[in-house]
């Protein structure tokens, strides 16, 4: 498998409960944001994004998909230094087994407890990877949500799985994130990476890829919380949507300076959308930041979510 095909592989969340409210608004009615992150990440992510959120009177539930965060698994060649790179490369994941379904269900579940706590309508946000699992809930189950918002995002569309999307020519061409992949998804079962290397040109080319303006200081606290492996299965994954996904209101956040989901990788998703969907067309709103939009410019980005809800 090639190295800038290797993100095609990744994978989604866990259970659900069962409360059901309208999708529609209302003015006044309460919103909360569920938060999904990106591969490697954890809901620990938005820390700086949900506080602005909160400030202007809206609820947030930041989860944790399977395999991320406090529920992340992470091979026992990681955690021995110096890093043996063979060793690294070959051990399969732990996460492999993890798929698209329960993925899906993890952010329902985050869907239900927004309304649980009193919530009346409820906006997923999905954040790079976390832009599939968010489509598959909302085709699942669109009476849970209000709109879906992706940031530098990938998604499936009608008859098109995620991964066809990083197929394209100009994604292949200018994505920077291959040659910060560590081993073949073909082999171990996910995409893996190594936020703990001692190596510079290593650590250089992963922030080039996915965060070249965000603070060096914090970056080095992000690489101390990301974890090594992502589950590599969603990507060729094909989503059936319900009638009501297409009522719902859409918008795409396409990161202008991003160097991993390209800027017409952006366009040509959102162009697939509106073709789907063409009596509720996806607003694109541009960010002029990195990939890790949630760290480089987390109050503009919070602006924007607002602006979108």
């Amino acid at each position: 498998m090639q190295r800038r095909t290797m993100l095609k592989l990744t994978a989604i969340g866990a259970a659900g409960i069962a409360t059901t409210r309208p999708a529609s608004a209302a003015a006044g009615e309460k919103t909360a944001f569920v938060l999904v992150h990106g591969s490697w990440h954890g809901g620990w992510c938005w820390g700086l994004v949900e506080p602005e959120l909160n400030a202007a009177g809206h609820a947030t539930i930041a989860i944790d998909l399977p395999g991320h965060g406090l529920n992340a698994r992470n091979p026992a060649s990681f955690s021995k230094r110096p890093l043996d790179p063979a060793a690294f490369a070959a051990e399969p994941s732990a996460l492999a087994g993890i798929g698209i379904d329960a993925y899906a269900d993890a952010v329902i579940a985050g869907a239900d407890r927004a309304l649980a706590a009193g919530a009346e309508r409820v906006i997923a946000v999905g954040h790079s990877m976390g832009g599939v699992p968010i489509s598959f809930a909302a085709a699942k189950a669109p009476e849970k949500f209000a709109g879906l918002i992706y940031l530098a995002a990938l998604a499936p569309t009608p008859g098109k799985p995620a991964g066809a999307y990083l197929e394209l020519e100009d994604q292949h061409k200018n994505s920077k994130l291959g040659p910060v992949i560590a081993a073949d998804p073909a082999k171990i079962g996910a995409l893996r990476v190594d936020p703990r290397s001692a190596d510079p040109k290593y650590n250089a080319l992963a922030k080039d890829a996915l965060a070249a303006d965000v603070d060096d200081a914090l970056w080095a606290t992000v690489n101390h919380l990301l974890t090594p492996d992502a589950p590599a299965a969603m990507y060729g994954e094909v989503a059936e949507f319900k009638d009501g996904f297409a009522a719902l209101k859409r918008t795409f956040i396409r990161c202008s300076n991003d160097q991993t989901v390209v800027s017409s990788t952006c366009d040509a998703i959102v162009a697939d959308m509106n073709a789907a969907w063409p009596d509720s067309p996806t607003k694109l709103v541009d960010l002029p930041t990195s990939h890790e939009a949630m760290f480089s410019k987390p109050r503009e980005l919070a602006k924007i979510l607002l602006d979108s809800a």
